[in-house]
């Protein structure tokens, strides 16, 4: 049964979000809340007023919440999904953002192209992170390998006794190893610099990576959600052969999709791309 009176609140919660005042708002949802506590969209709501604020653990707890009332709300994990972006927490973001895709998907959601673009966000910074990491890594190790090449020297020429032509030859022998060794860690980032997406993995429409790759009848391979603005915006026909083709003739290129997942594992850049 409806709760009149939270419906009120929420209404004028409404109304507050549309002015942009957005804690005004958050005391009417709040008040909703209070008066129903069954009904999830008061959360997701507010959970959008926090997110607007940037107060992202509100955001996580009301999110949690919505989808505890309701599974199938996909408002509430693409928030969550966010919130969980910029606490840093990648991996779990990119699970909800997947299950937001899910459902929005099936349940024709209109902003479902910006779930797909929150995804790729969070791919992107799950591998900045790891980027930081592996290069801090890298830099520590030259350093260390530069100390044991710098140590060598000191002990070879306490063994020289003063002789200058052997302390010449050290000198000499040591930077050219110290080169060698710096040569090697640029050519490992001049190698990482090397950043080409495989064509198999960009959308035919839209020219990004894929996330969820599809066929069609004529075996070529799209972006779904690419396919389905194109058939509500020109028609059901494949865009390349121009034979009909409709969203219930696409096939999920599972092979391909594993391939793409794998590869943003490795580089997450691409996700920018």
């Amino acid at each position: 049964m409806v709760n009149t009176d939270a419906e009120r609140h929420k209404a004028q919660g409404n109304r507050l979000f549309s002015e942009h005042r957005y804690e005004d708002a958050i005391k009417e949802y709040s008040t909703a809340i209070i008066k129903d506590s069954t009904e999830r969209i008061y959360y997701t709501n507010r959970a959008l007023c926090y997110s607007k604020l940037e107060k992202y653990d509100h955001v996580i707890n009301d999110s949690r919440k919505a989808i505890e009332l309701d599974k199938s709300t996909v408002k509430a994990y693409y928030l969550l999904g966010q919130a969980l972006i910029e606490k840093r927490q990648h991996t779990e973001a990119l699970a909800k953002l997947k299950i937001a895709y899910e459902l929005a998907s099936s349940q024709r959601v209109k902003y479902v192209n910006d779930i797909l673009q929150a995804l790729l966000v969070a791919r992107k910074r799950k591998w900045d992170d790891a980027e930081v990491v592996r290069l801090e890594r890298e830099s520590e190790l030259l350093r260390y390998v530069k100390q044991l090449v710098e140590k060598e020297r000191q002990e070879w020429k306490a063994e020289a006794n003063g002789d200058e032509e052997t302390l010449d030859e050290i000198d000499y022998n040591t930077n050219e190893r110290l080169s060698a060794i710096q040569a090697v860690f640029e050519h490992s980032k001049e190698n990482l610099m090397r950043r080409e997406i495989p064509d198999a993995y960009l959308d035919k429409i839209s020219f990004n990576i894929m996330h969820d790759p599809v066929f069609t009848p004529d075996g070529i391979t799209y972006e779904r959600q690419s396919l389905v603005d194109h058939f509500q915006h020109n028609g059901h026909f494949d865009p390349i052969t121009h034979k009909p083709c409709t969203e219930k003739d696409l096939i999920p290129n599972l092979s391909l999709r594993e391939a793409i997942e794998d590869f943003l594992k490795e580089n997450g850049w691409a996700a920018d791309y």
